[in-house]
């Protein structure tokens, strides 16, 4: 079933024909039985979404008496949950990929009115697509939740529903209340999880989606509270009831009103005034998407003028007053077909997977790490398996969960083995005592390991050489033009030989000698961390920089274990690290060369605004300004010995927010943490 479906997805709609209908009918129900019933899915919610659109498709084109994709779950579900009917059946939402889609929706929302309007005002919120639960209220006490089951009827969950800690049990409205709400299970929470799970070598989830639902249909209703799923309100089923009773006629003031009755709502809910704001504001989803801790695929376009949706109407599946945007698929299946075993510049060796190209979010895949190998014997994963991977942002690809289908027989597959020596230099592989690391010891000779410190030292993050890239690096590396970091700043000394080259001209070669002798000039922070000490990343560099005072400090090393643990965050491994590096006779010689070519500011030396008030601060910065990027404005803040994190919590003093900041700006606002803007900022730095 899973090589069938993989050729339905990959057809054209040209391509099918009447008699692919009950095919596909025929997958449809066998996906949705793995899914829904065994919470063991063998393709990803996108592929789904593609072989439910080409049955819709053919559905519609052949005027199919029975139509499939016209039921919302119908009797998929074997639940041993008690049904219970109800009078709003669930509608479902129709969707669109693209922006000229949005736009053919706007025509079509204004040419259902009976006075066309120009500007049709849209609320934008998540579609979480999650698991669907109603929550009863009466007398402003909560009484019971249902879940849907086939659209009209409903199973009770209630005893699983009160372990959710962010469920009013009372509210203040008093009159008869039916909320709708998505159930969702954070990914920090999925990832440990899973995490657990592959400890003690029980089934691991392939989504969060799936681990929420079979988290709220647990009997053992403990085991639903240590899940910490969390619930968003998103729609009523009495609507009209609740519109008309606390006379509002905006969508967005009907769910406002929710969030004042400490219902938490989508924490991404604006009201835009036409369909290009829309678009824009899709267009900038992706600084949001990367702030918040749960899978969104959707966004749920919508008139915000409630009087108009029964004008504008409905089709026999959906509304025509709302449409659900959906992003690329970043979960998606393919096959490995080989494994390389990758050597990095902290010398860990790495299972890396070459897959079966697959498309996500634009974006060719064709390699996905497997982290380690403790985690390839966990996850059993073998070589002609098929695998979900996921892609979100510009993260590397990784592997979740292997396709587990009982029609295909695994035992000729190929296991993947630890290596006995390293791919590169051959030399005899280590293992770290106590940790799952497998690693090769040459660290001053390994060609793999060589070339990746330098790829990394010249990096926009460290050296900041423009125009030396990786291929460069290797190219230079072969042809024996470079063998280690000195010889990238003496790199004018083989101009001549680099312009024998065909792909290198004049003024090429100019800008790379340039940007080599502008990158010269660093401070002690930004050298320590492009050596590619292992564990010594920017943040632990910063602290060990305190040590280096002089260049006689970094060509003799003189402190001691007391002297390492004393700073703020250095672990054993840290500290191991650091002296082993620099008491190594040749990473000395490499360093006594540099310092002699190379300008360095040390600790001392930096110009440190001791009574700023950002000093031993912590902030966040929400995303790139007009003028700033966002690592721009962090180096500024090195000056001040700031601390800086990534998401908005209790813990942090300043968000450093434009007008675009979104969930973040909220959730300082909820805090009461100090915003402040860029002129601010700067100003007082």
């Amino acid at each position: 079933m899973l090589e069938l479906s993989k050729k339905y997805i990959n057809l054209d709609n040209n391509s099918l024909k009447k008699e692919d209908i009950k095919v596909l009918q025929s997958l449809i129900s066998y996906h949705s039985d793995l899914y829904y019933n065994k919470d063991e899915p063998i393709i990803s919610d996108s592929e789904y979404d593609i072989l439910f659109k080409k049955l819709e498709y053919l559905e519609e084109k052949y005027k199919s008496d029975f139509k499939q994709t016209s039921l919302v779950w119908s009797d998929i579900l074997e639940s041993t949950f008690e049904k219970i009917a109800h009078s709003r059946p669930m509608i479902s939402l129709d969707n669109t990929y693209n922006e000229v889609d949005l736009r053919d929706f706007d025509e079509r929302v204004k040419k259902n009115l009976d006075n066309y309007l120009d500007v049709i005002n849209y609320c934008l919120e998540f579609k979480f697509d999650w698991l669907w639960v109603e929550l009863i209220y009466k007398n402003g006490e909560f009484v019971q939740a249902i879940t849907r089951w086939n659209g009209i009827e409903w199973e009770d969950v209630t005893q699983n529903v009160l372990q959710i800690e962010n469920i009013p049990k009372t509210i203040s409205y008093k009159e008869h209340l039916e909320v709708r709400w998505e159930v969702v299970m954070p990914n920090s929470v999925f990832e440990e999880l899973n995490s657990k799970a592959k400890l003690d070598w029980t089934k691991i989830f392939s989504n969060p989606r799936n681990a929420a639902s079979g988290s709220l249909r647990m009997k053992d209703i403990s085991i639903t509270k240590q899940r910490k799923l969390k619930f968003f309100a998103y729609d009523l089923a009495n609507f009209d009831d609740y519109v008309n009773e606390v006379n509002v006629n905006k969508y967005f003031d009907v769910i406002k009103s929710l969030e004042d009755l400490w219902f938490e709502i989508s924490s991404y809910f604006k009201c835009l005034n036409w369909i290009e704001e829309i678009i824009s504001a899709i267009e900038n989803f992706g600084d949001t998407k990367k702030t918040i801790d749960f899978d969104i695929d959707w966004l749920v376009l919508k008139v915000n003028d409630i009087s108009l949706w029964e004008q504008i109407g409905w089709t026999e599946h959906h509304p025509r007053y709302a449409i659900a945007y959906k992003f690329p698929a970043e979960i998606l299946t393919t096959k490995i077909i080989s494994v390389d075993h990758q050597v990095g510049k902290t010398w860990t060796i790495t299972p890396v997977a070459n897959l079966e190209p697959v498309n996500i979010w634009w974006v060719i895949v064709k390699r996905a790490t497997l982290h380690n190998y403790e985690e390839v014997e966990k996850l059993d994963v073998r070589i002609w398996d098929s695998v979900f991977i996921k892609r979100a942002g510009e993260v590397i690809p990784k592997i979740i969960s292997v396709v587990k289908n009982d029609s295909i027989n695994r035992g000729d597959f190929e296991k993947i083995e630890t290596p006995k020596y390293c791919p590169s230099c051959k030399t005899s592989l280590l293992k770290d005592t106590d940790k799952v690391r497998f690693y090769c010891p040459n660290t001053f000779d390994c060609p793999a390991q060589h070339s990746e410190k330098l790829v990394f030292a010249v990096g926009k993050t460290w050296f900041d050489i423009d125009w030396f890239g990786e291929k460069q690096v290797e190219l230079f590396l072969e042809l024996w033009i470079i063998h280690n970091l000195v010889d990238i700043f003496k790199i004018s000394e083989k101009r001549e030989q680099i312009l024998e080259l065909e792909w290198f001209k004049e003024k090429s070669v100019n800008n790379l000698i340039l940007w080599v002798e502008n990158a010269k000039n660093m401070d002690i922070t930004t050298f320590l961390t492009a050596l590619s000490i292992p564990w010594v990343g920017k943040k632990t560099a910063k602290t060990i920089s305190k040590l280096f005072k002089s260049k006689t400090d970094l060509l003799f090393f003189s402190y001691t274990i007391e002297d390492l643990t004393n700073l703020e965050d250095i672990w054993p491994e840290i500290w191991q690290n650091v002296i082993y590096y620099f008491t190594s006779e040749n990473h000395l010689k490499i360093i006594s060369e540099l310092i002699e070519i190379i300008n360095i500011t040390y600790y001392e030396e930096k110009q440190i605004i001791w009574n700023s008030i950002f000093r031993n601060k912590t902030m966040c910065i929400t995303w790139s300004f007009m003028d700033f990027s966002r690592e721009e404005l962090t180096k500024k803040l090195e000056d001040v010995w700031w601390k800086f994190v990534g998401s908005v919590s209790k813990n942090t003093d300043f968000l450093l927010a434009w007008e675009k900041a979104w969930s973040k700006l909220e959730k300082a606002e909820k805090l009461k943490i100090e915003i402040i803007d860029l002129s601010y900022f700067l100003n007082n730095l």
